[in-house]
């Protein structure tokens, strides 16, 4: 582990880490390449590799899985892959899982199941393992304030016991799962998609800020927290533990349900004093996007749409909540249809429009993840678009309109390159994780030098590049304004 901090007490909040020296934007505050525990949602064992948890398949999409011969549950990338996490902490889980065939366990069981048999055999460190038994458990919250979580863990626990023959008790074992939920973090992959779930009692003490100084990010089972703005020396450093973009009632109804305090950082306490109700247009915004997983993708877009339209003609700004989330949701339900023309127009308005209102710092890791979208976007549009009239949309066969890209007539070559060429040069200061960072270099060096080899050198295209991006803006308004 690396670290420039160190834990101190902090009033009413227990204890938090605080920085030994001055921290720079982009630098690494803490670096540990071992979890406590990782595991998959159970969604993502099918698809990502249980060792490196995607990191090389997003870094070579020749790369098939193959799975555990012995329980056939996780996947692997290789036998490096597989030998990692063998010695980790399969080999302990395997007969188990074979044993519960075709039943797989639930990501928090995994989690638990793995905690209690890697400490019975002894591999934690007596240092990481004290921190960890140092946690809280908020068990009596727990009970009192959310009865249905504490029967999942209680269940949980007689399952875990059940299953690893484990001396220890159930008493104990609930201690863990309820330390466990209290303290993970979402383990992402490169491009922030969240995957499972993660744990490590150190990484565990940063509190919550919905004013944060910190992000966190993942190189496959790597934890990196890096710097968001400057730290100076000796101040706390602080991460958002929700979705610090939504309004305040919401983000403290958030932490009280899940991590039972009340959040007073300087955000919180200017908007406390008048906080405004959600309004109508934002209430039903807001239960449109609690039930879009459980409707079939079409349906999904057409709901998407039709609460953005609402929000907008309330009057509600396309940079605040919950318009935000429905333009991302509206993206990725467009990607998984494969309507790729709208889905380009609609990242198009999270980068031109969004996203500099509601992320400041071009170096912020969600910023960066989005223009990384538009990109991948524009190199798919970029193999070709048939000229077609001067309509905004056409219709794709399904009785749906799709957004039309070839009246704006947009170079997406240069707007490839152009993005790309924007994250490389804020690397430096750049709060993504390494795995991002070595997929934009190796992006940005193939378009270039595909550039190259057509006898054109981007560098020196400056005005054209402004031409094109001119057309993407007559593209956004095209779609805000509708």
């Amino acid at each position: 582990m690396s670290t420039k901090t160190t834990p101190r007490p902090v009033p009413g909040l227990g204890r938090g880490l605080f920085a030994l020296t001055d921290i720079a934007v982009g630098e690494n505050v803490l670096d540990i390449p071992i979890p406590f525990v990782a595991v998959l949602n159970t969604d993502r064992l099918e698809d990502t590799c249980s060792g490196c948890f995607g990191q090389r398949q997003l870094e070579d999409e020749k790369i098939t899985l193959k799975a555990c011969t012995g329980c056939q549950v996780v996947k692997y990338c290789d036998k490096t892959c597989q030998g990692k996490d063998w010695k980790f902490a399969h080999a302990l889980e395997c007969s188990i899982f074979r044993n519960l065939q075709p039943r797989v366990l639930p990501i928090n069981a995994r989690a638990m199941l793995r905690m209690v048999l890697r400490h019975g055999r002894g591999k934690y460190s007596s240092e990481e393992l004290d921190q960890f038994l140092q946690l809280e458990t908020h068990i009596k919250d727990v009970r009192e304030k959310n009865a249905p979580q504490w029967e999942r863990i209680s269940l949980t626990s007689k399952a875990v016991k059940a299953y690893s023959g484990t001396d220890m008790s159930e008493e104990v074992i609930s201690a863990f799962g309820a330390k466990l939920e209290i303290n993970a973090f979402n383990l992402t992959n490169a491009i922030y998609d969240r995957i499972g779930a993660y744990c490590h009692p150190y990484a565990a003490l940063i509190n919550h800020s919905c004013a944060y100084n910190s992000i966190a990010s993942f190189d496959g089972p790597t934890l990196v927290i890096k710097a968001l703005r400057p730290i100076p020396k000796d101040s706390q450093i602080f991460i958002s533990y929700i979705d610090a973009t939504n309004p305040y009632p919401r983000r403290q109804s958030e932490l009280q349900d899940r991590y039972f305090f009340t959040c007073r950082c300087p955000n919180c306490e200017k908007e406390a004093t008048a906080p405004p109700p959600l309004s109508v247009a934002q209430e039903k915004a807001y239960n449109i996007l609690s039930s879009i997983s459980s409707i079939p993708p079409t349906e999904a877009t057409h709901s998407l749409c039709s609460a953005i339209t609402l929000l907008k003609t309330s009057g509600e700004p396309l940079t605040t909540q919950p318009s935000i989330t429905l333009r991302d949701e509206l993206i990725s339900t467009l990607l998984l249809r494969g309507k790729f023309k709208s889905a380009f127009a609609h990242a198009a308005v999270r980068y031109r429009h969004t996203d500099p209102v509601v992320y400041p710092s071009a170096t912020h890791p969600l910023r960066q993840v989005h223009a990384w979208t538009l990109a991948k976007l524009a190199i798919h549009l970029s193999t070709g678009i048939e000229p077609h009239g001067t309509n905004t949309t056409t219709s794709d066969g399904e009785g749906e309109e799709e957004i039309a890209l070839e009246q704006f007539e947009v170079d997406f070559g240069l707007i490839v390159w152009s993005v790309l060429k924007g994250l490389v040069s804020v690397e430096e200061t750049g709060a993504t994780g390494p795995g991002f960072k070595r997929m934009v270099r190796k992006a940005f060096g193939e378009v270039h030098g595909e550039f190259l080899a057509g006898g054109l050198d981007p560098r020196g295209l400056g005005e054209k590049i402004k031409v094109e991006w001119g057309k993407v803006d007559r593209l956004v308004g095209a779609v805000v304004g509708k």
